[in-house]
């Protein structure tokens, strides 16, 4: 197999016309002011980093100052890249903009996807150089895999072990079997023939055998096309030295969720070569369910020889919020570093309070009408607002909503399904993005700068013209065309009499659904652009239900201007002026007995995106007696007033 360091991507980067690099004594941050001692010390390092990065640190921030650092000096040269991995396609789109922001002139050498976007793209492009016990002519199809079917899966091979490992199987956990046991196992070059010499050997080899090593096409989930890509590059030197040349920096954010396979797959493709800079913070482990490593940075630490820099600023919180958080990330790490407020705290209200209700009514009653009171009283807008619970959030909605709908106030429930997605992942995700800019660029053609910048991004990635000059100025050129078109599309169609399968099939025409398709194909693995065009359809549809015109229309479809109404997990990188942290109380905690930990850091998520005020509530007499007792202690540790609302 010949490969050359280029191949990794469909075209190289044309070389930079000026862009002498910055002296490393010169350069200084793009967009903020400073950066704190510790965050210096990692930003110049030239090793293996683990940035220990609270609520509120900036790490994104961090990452991309870092990027423009090693770009603009040319630490990292040209033609050669940085490769950031995020967990989420929204946390990697967030940090392609932001270096973007930062350094546009080298954007095209910032690389940000996902673990799971990197690792299909390898096996997808190279599957013909695995092992020949693991070439599959016939293709796969990718088919995620849930606790049932692993259930239904032991339950069906136990039997058939030997015997002396047929109980050990039976008492596989269904739960952690695709996270702890396939993820676990590094495939070897030949499919083995031997006897298992244990439990968790003999149900991969089953499971192998089962869903890939059939006839026909595999089936795969993205824990399988990891490992498949791990032996990847173990397997083929020039590839693993292909990668590392293209790549001499790699940033991996959230490293505190990184899972047994996706650890073992940065080893054996980045360990002992390039610098590595793992982001993260265990206090913020809220993902093991889905098999996120316990201590995955002290891990990374140890594995990559790395040094390790806690940030203490946290830019997000007033210096009481701080300190109630530190009281709680005391609970989770004995030995965690105070932070240091760098917020301005706001005068005329207390930071924490627990409040009390008598009814689920009275609580949605009071909330609604003491945010209404806010917002006329300060120049806070309903979005500076979050309605955080740990689950059930669409208990919540009807209650809140009808209640601040008499004040003119909306809520978008952001865990609400709409077609296959949740409502958040809607709004974050790059296609719907695009289709609603292209829709906001046609009905407002000046003012919207930022929408034109993130729209004409993203035609560029999908039509391939990322580093070509003129094919970015052919991108332009469409871009006015198809905006100059659809305005005019959008004049003859009001919204009122439009149904939104025909909008949204206009789009479809204008932007090309078949590189939409490909480009979709090609960078978000499991992704579908049936899946996303049609929950895109039905959001569109509700807005336009009651809408005048493509002003409501559009501002529905966002929502940008309304309280959020989200799950703890869900909230997580997210920041509000005010937190309603909901429903302290058994019924919502129901599980926090299992695991007190992991549980106790859901709650550290939740209450640390409170910027001045953060407000805990329940409705349950007897809560601080029961299943969530330690957490009401922690919150009277930290001198947090309990307070009867009636």
């Amino acid at each position: 197999m010949s490969l050359a360091a280029d191949e990794l991507d469909e075209t190289s980067p044309p070389a930079p016309r000026t862009s002498r690099p910055i002296a490393v004594a010169d350069w200084r941050p793009i967009g903020v002011h400073d950066l704190e001692p510790a965050a210096w010390d990692a930003l110049r390092s030239t090793g293996n980093v683990a940035v220990v990065a609270g609520p509120g640190a900036g790490k994104t921030e961090f990452l991309a100052q870092r990027a423009g650092y090693l770009l603009q000096t040319g630490i990292c040269p040209w033609p050669q890249r940085i490769l950031a991995i995020s967990f989420k396609r929204d946390a990697a789109a967030n940090l392609g903009r932001r270096v973007t922001a930062r350094v546009p002139e080298h954007a095209h050498r910032f690389v940000s996807m996902t673990f799971d976007a990197f690792t299909k793209g390898l096996v997808d492009r190279f599957a013909a150089a695995l092992p020949p016990d693991w070439r599959k002519s016939e293709g796969y199809d990718i088919r995620l895999v849930f606790e049932a079917e692993a259930r239904r899966f032991l339950t069906e091979i136990a039997p058939s072990a030997p015997a002396a490992l047929r109980w050990q199987v039976a008492a596989l956990q269904p739960e952690r079997f695709m996270a702890d046991v396939v993820g676990g196992w590094d495939l070897p070059t030949t499919v083995p023939t031997d006897d298992p010499v244990d439990a968790a050997t003999y149900a991969v080899r089953a499971w192998w055998r089962a869903r890939y090593l059939r006839p026909g096409k595999a089936y795969v989930d993205f824990v399988m096309l990891n490992r498949l890509a791990e032996l990847l590059v173990r397997a083929v030197p020039k590839l693993r030295r292909a990668l590392r040349l293209t790549y001499p920096f790699v940033f991996v954010d959230e490293f505190q969720d990184t899972t047994s396979a996706q650890f073992s797959f940065l080893t054996s493709v980045f360990g002992d070569g390039p610098a590595v800079t793992a982001v993260g913070d265990s206090k913020q482990r809220i993902m093991g369910w889905a098999g996120a490593l316990p201590k995955a940075v002290r891990r990374f630490t140890e594995a990559f020889h790395a040094t390790s820099y806690p940030l203490a600023w946290n830019f997000r919180s007033s210096d009481a919020l701080v300190q109630l958080q530190h009281v709680i990330a005391s609970k989770l790490d004995a030995h965690t570093v105070p932070a240091i407020s760098r917020a301005t705290a706001e005068a005329g209200h207390d930071p924490a309070a627990l409040w009390t209700f008598s009814s689920l009514d009275r609580e949605a009653a009071f909330i609604a009408d003491w945010i209404a009171q806010d917002i006329a009283a300060s120049s806070r807008s309903p979005a500076d607002f979050a309605l955080l619970a740990r689950q059930k959030i669409a208990d919540f909605e009807p209650r809140f909503r009808d209640r601040l709908a008499a004040h003119g106030i909306r809520v978008r429930n952001d865990d609400a399904m709409v077609g296959k997605m949740r409502l958040q992942d809607l709004l974050k995700n790059e296609t719907a993005r695009l289709l609603l800019g292209l829709l906001r660029l046609a009905h407002q053609p000046r003012g919207l700068a930022a929408v034109w910048r993130d729209v004409s991004g993203t035609m560029a990635r999908v039509y391939g013209a990322v580093g070509d000059d003129a094919a970015q100025r052919h991108v332009g050129e469409n871009l006015t065309e198809m905006t100059t078109a659809l305005r005019a599309w959008l004049k003859a169609h009001p919204p009122a009499v439009t149904s939104a399968d025909y909008t949204v099939n206009c789009l479809l025409g204008l932007a090309d659904a078949a590189a939409l398709g490909r480009y979709l194909k090609s960078t978000t693995p499991g992704e579908d652009l049936e899946t996303i065009t049609d929950a895109f359809r039905a959001r569109l549809a509700t807005a336009t239900a009651t809408s005048a015109d493509w002003t409501d229309a559009l501002d529905g479809f966002e929502a940008a201007d309304a309280i959020g109404l989200l799950t703890a997990h869900r909230s997580k990188g997210l920041e509000y002026h005010t937190v309603f942290f909901l429903g302290l109380d058994d019924q919502q905690w129901w599980a926090h007995h299992l695991d007190p930990a992991e549980s106790t850091s859901t709650f550290f998520v939740g209450l640390s995106r409170a910027a001045q005020r953060l407000i805990f509530t329940t409705t349950t007499p007897h809560a601080r007696t029961g299943r969530i007792a330690d957490l009401f202690t922690m919150l009277d540790n930290a001198g947090v007033p309990e307070i009867d609302q009636g």
